[in-house]
Order: structure tokens, then sequence, then C-alpha cells
């Protein structure tokens, strides 16, 4: 599976050959679904000829005792005039044909008339029953046994085809979407978990590449100071040992931070996650933050502002973790900002809850970047900037913990213009 993952070509071949089949599953059954409503519709339309052929012949039974033999029509013997049903019952065929069409499963509301064959005229006709604005459907039957131009014919109307159609096939029917809707989102499903994980494969090798070389650079940094200060010249030199020296701190210190992000994404996805939540001055613990990270690591190269409007920067929150959120928000803002880097950290209270923003005048994140800057291992891209450090992990981590600390967080940013974080914890009571 890896090795197909891997193969784009591989993946775009299962990729069609699945959706073929699946338009060929789809259209199959959309062929035998078609034609079980054709099947139903001739059944439908079986019945009604069987049902009126049943109604004229118990009319004649019915009726024939009362009439005179020789104006007996073809359902008593073959003859040239349907003098019987020229002479129509009007109530005992409506109710007939309403027996005989219950019978067979049918709308007994229907509308019925006898017409001559030859010039269409109306001898009788019971209308006004049914809603023209619906489908009806129409059949009719002689009433003669030879076609001639004075026979006649019975038409009756009904509106429940459609109706009857669906009764008919409806659990098929629903059986047929229920299992092509399964089976259409478990292809998506699967087809998504493919991409999914050729993206993580690919954002897999990228991070440990990225790794690699984030460790590569500082152990070769140390190895050099290590190997200069074994040097005998070295050894006489204070100055050139206290140099050394801090290299050897600083590359150490930046493994370290390294280190830690990686370990804060690994303690975040357990699920034994517990967080030391206390009521804690958050203004306080910023500018703490912010000195301790450029006491470590600033050059120079940023000038932090702040910006407290709160009057309730008491919150409950995880003191350690928030301290690590306040790092890597100004890490991130020095890492995409040009030189010196202009931060700004304002507070303010929103209702019932405190906001912290962290600003900067940097390069701006693009509309697409934005929304994938809170995933894990996403770099935001640079351009020509290739001087970026880093796993993509600071950002997740952010919003990570901010939500474990029932806050939220939010982006606003323009290209050339800066980036302004913005975070919202609920106030103590």
């Amino acid at each position: 599976m890896a090795q197909i993952l891997k193969n784009k070509n591989s993946l775009r071949l299962i990729i069609t050959l699945v959706s073929l089949s699946l338009i060929g599953l789809v259209s199959t059954q959309v062929f035998w679904i078609n034609n079980a409503f054709q099947l139903a519709d001739q059944q439908f339309n079986n019945r009604v000829t069987i049902a009126l052929q049943g109604a004229l012949d118990e009319y004649v039974n019915v009726v024939k005792h009362d009439q005179d033999e020789s104006l007996v029509g073809c359902m008593e013997a073959c003859s040239l005039d349907d003098s019987l049903f020229i002479n129509l019952v009007p109530e005992i065929m409506d109710s007939i044909l309403g027996v005989h069409l219950n019978y067979h499963g049918l709308d007994p509301v229907f509308e019925f008339s006898v017409v001559k064959c030859a010039t269409g005229k109306v001898l009788y006709a019971k209308d006004n029953v049914l809603n023209k604005t619906k489908q009806i459907s129409r059949h009719r039957i002689s009433l003669s046994c030879l076609q001639h131009d004075e026979s006649h014919h019975l038409e009756i109307s009904l509106d429940s085809r459609k109706r009857f159609v669906l009764l008919n096939t409806w659990i098929w029917l629903a059986a047929s979407v229920i299992f092509l809707i399964i089976v259409a989102g478990s292809f998506a499903y699967i087809l998504q978990t493919m991409v999914r994980q050729k993206k993580i494969s690919v954002i897999r090798n990228d991070f440990i590449n990225n790794m690699t070389h984030e460790f590569k650079t500082p152990i070769s940094n140390i190895n050099l100071a290590g190997e200069v200060l074994m040097r005998e010249d070295t050894k006489e030199s204070a100055k050139r040992i206290n140099q050394y020296a801090k290299i050897i701190l600083q590359e150490n210190a930046r493994m370290r931070n390294q280190v830690e992000r990686v370990l804060q994404v690994a303690v975040r996805n357990r699920d034994d996650l517990s967080l030391h939540m206390e009521a804690v001055d958050i203004h306080e613990i910023i500018k703490e933050a912010v000195d301790h990270i450029c006491w470590e690591e600033c050059e120079n190269d940023a000038q932090v502002t702040y910006k407290f409007e709160s009057k309730h920067p008491i919150l409950n929150i995880d003191p350690m973790h928030f301290t690590s959120i306040v790092h890597n928000l100004i890490d991130n803002a020095k890492k995409y900002s040009t030189k010196p880097t202009q931060i700004q950290i304002t507070t303010k209270d929103i209702n019932d809850s405190v906001s912290i923003s962290f600003c900067d005048e940097g390069i701006g994140i693009s509309p697409e970047a934005q929304r994938h800057v809170f995933d894990k291992f996403y770099r935001v891209p640079t351009g020509n900037i290739h001087n970026v450090k880093g796993f993509g992990l600071g950002l997740h981590y952010v919003k990570t913990m901010t939500e474990a600390m029932e806050g939220k967080i939010s982006l606003k940013s323009d290209v050339g213009k800066g980036s302004c974080f913005q975070l919202i914890f609920p106030k103590t009571n």
C-alpha cells in the first residue's frame, strides 16, 4: 500500500479503475431500476385491462335478465351491435367497475365514458371526479366483438399509475439508492484516506528531512567548537574559550527548543494529557515569556511593545503551556518578519472574555496558506526566502493548547502588511 501511495501513476490507475467500476455499477443499477419501472407500468396496464374485462362480463350477467335477449351484446354472443352498453345503466356499471378495480389493487376513484368508435361521440360520461392538473392514465376496451363503424368502446381514466408503480418498486428503489450511497460514500472515504495518507507520507518525509537539517547544523557547530576548544592554542586564550563556549550553549539551546516543540505536540496527542490550570495574571506571564525568549534568542532583531488594556487580566490557564504559546507566537513573528521585527502584544476585554493579540509587520500570510496554517507539519511558503527554520509544529501546538484551555484562536493577515493572531479566553468567575 505504501508503495502504491508513493507511485503517482499507480494511485491514478487505482482511482480511475475504481471510478469506472462505480460508474458501471451505477449504470447497471439504473438500467435494472428502469426495467423494474417498465415492468410495473406494464403490470398496471394488464391489471386495468383484466379489471375492465371482468367488469363488462359481470355487467352483462347482471343486466341481461332485465333486457330483451335480442339486445344482448358481444359479451353473450358475437354480433354486430352492442346495444346492451348503448343503453348503459350508469349506476350499475360504476359500482361494478369500482369493485373490480379495487379487487386488482387499483384506485377505485375513476371516470368513464361510452364513446362511438367512428365519430368519437360520447354517449355517456362520468367526469369531474379526477384532478385534471395531475397526470391521468387513460384506458379503453371495445364493447363489440367485431370492430365496425357502429361499434363503441368504454374509456376509463385513472390517476393512480404513478402511485401503483412506486408502491410496487419502492422497496427495490430504496434498497438500490441506499446501497449506491453506501458504495459511493465508501469509495469517497477510501479515496480521501488514500489522498490523505499520501499527503501525510509527503509531510512525514519533509519533516524528517527538515528535522535532520535542523539538528545537523547545531551538531556540526558544536562539534567544530569542541574541536577548536581542544586545540592547545585555544586553551591559552580565555577570550576564545568563552567565544566557543557561547557557541556551544547557543546551539545547545537551539536544539533543546526544537526538541521541546516536537515533544509538546507529542504530549498534546496523548489521551492522558492533564493541564494544571491556575488563576494567573497574563500580563506578568507575557512579559516574563518575552524576556525569557529574547534573553536566550534575540540579538537586537526584535522589538516587542505592549498595549495592555484589559482590566481583568487574571485568567484560569496552564502557565507552562501559555508561556510556550507566547514563545511560539513570538518566534513565528520573528521568522516571517523583516529585520528588525516589530511585534505588538495587546490585551483587551470583550464581554465575558479577554482578547490577547500578537501583531507583527512582517511579510504576511496568503489567504490560501491561512486555511492550513494551524495544520500539523504545515509551513507557510516563503517564496524566495529560504532562511525560515522549524518543523511546522508551532502554530498547530498553539491552536491545540489554546482550545485545550477553553480558548479560541483566529488569524488576520494581509500579504506584505503583517499578521495578527488573536487569542480569546473566558474570564474567571
